[in-house]
């Protein structure tokens, strides 16, 4: 069962990917594999504000010696760990080979996760399918981490005819990674940002 408390400040309802961690939730309830425990959240600025969630199985709601989980990034996909009878003993950790796809579909990865709790082992396939909602959680995501840096949303013209937004204001701003410090990185977003709206 999808964890899902109340909506206090920085509940993971609040999160860009909830609807994806919601949809796989579903998945897996409906294959009669719901995880023990559903995790969500975001890295720090120190990792850029990347969303995450986690799925985790423990040996009682595995056919196995151990538990299963699974954790998926947004930028990197998903991976998974076979454990012990101790949860943090992680006996193996790697990329889930079978599903291609960063934000995959919740169906396929009913299907990893399925053969993962049931056998303790990877399906024999390669998923590419991605998720319906996977441009709308990445735009979502990009907005929040926008947000973060005291940005506006960014919105593109909704035509050709001079429609408000961000997009084709004629600014460009270089930052360099190797001398310019975050904390410069931010500030000068944010003036570009000011300076964009004002035309």
């Amino acid at each position: 069962m999808l964890l899902d408390p109340p909506g206090l400040r920085g509940a993971p309802q609040g999160m860009p990917h909830w609807p994806y961690v919601q949809a796989v939730d579903d998945a897996l309830t409906a294959r009669g594999i719901p995880p023990g425990t559903v995790r969500a959240s975001h890295h720090g600025l120190e990792r850029g504000l990347t969303t995450y969630m986690t799925l985790a199985w423990d040996v009682s709601r595995t056919s196995g010696r151990g538990g299963i989980r699974l954790d998926w990034e947004e930028r990197q996909g998903w991976y998974y760990a076979l454990t012990n009878l101790n949860s943090f003993d992680v006996l193996l950790y790697t990329v889930v080979t079978a599903l291609r796809a960063p934000v995959a579909d919740p169906e396929r990865v009913a299907d990893v996760a399925e053969e993962l709790v049931r056998f303790r082992r990877l399906p024999d396939a390669e998923y590419r399918e991605e998720w319906e909602g996977a441009q709308d959680m990445r735009d979502a995501a990009d907005d929040f981490r926008r947000r973060h840096m005291g940005l506006g949303p960014f919105r593109l013209p909704q035509d050709g005819a001079g429609s408000e937004g961000t997009a084709g204001s004629g600014m460009r701003l270089t930052i360099d990674t190797h001398t310019d410090t975050y904390e410069q990185a931010v500030a000068a977003l944010q003036t570009a940002y000011q300076h964009g709206s004002q035309t």
